[in-house]
């Protein structure tokens, strides 16, 4: 979480919106909210639902394509994904 500028609370966001969506409401939470910059909300946000399909969707996409185009989909997505979230956090520094 450090390289993204977030506090290590908000791994827990992160790791349950990449079994469930609905995990990233935990950043809804008034104590996440009051201990985080809108531009750490954004970067944490964005990371939770854009970093790793949910494993619902992962798991579908694998038994109707594969697993070797299953695990190339995600890998895009997750070096995608992370590679704009550093982006948002470098950003996030700056201001």
């Amino acid at each position: 979480m450090q390289i993204f500028n977030l506090p290590p609370e908000a791994a827990l966001p992160v790791i349950f919106a990449s079994v469930r969506k609905d995990g990233i409401l935990i950043f809804a939470n008034q104590e996440t909210v009051n201990a985080l910059s809108s531009m750490q909300i954004l970067t944490g946000v964005y990371l939770a639902g854009v970093a790793l399909p949910c494993l619902v969707t992962a798991l579908t996409i694998k038994r109707e394509m594969g697993w070797q185009f299953a695990a190339q989909l995600v890998s895009k997505q997750f070096l995608a994904a992370t590679v704009f979230a550093l982006v948002l956090a470098f950003v996030g520094k700056l201001f």
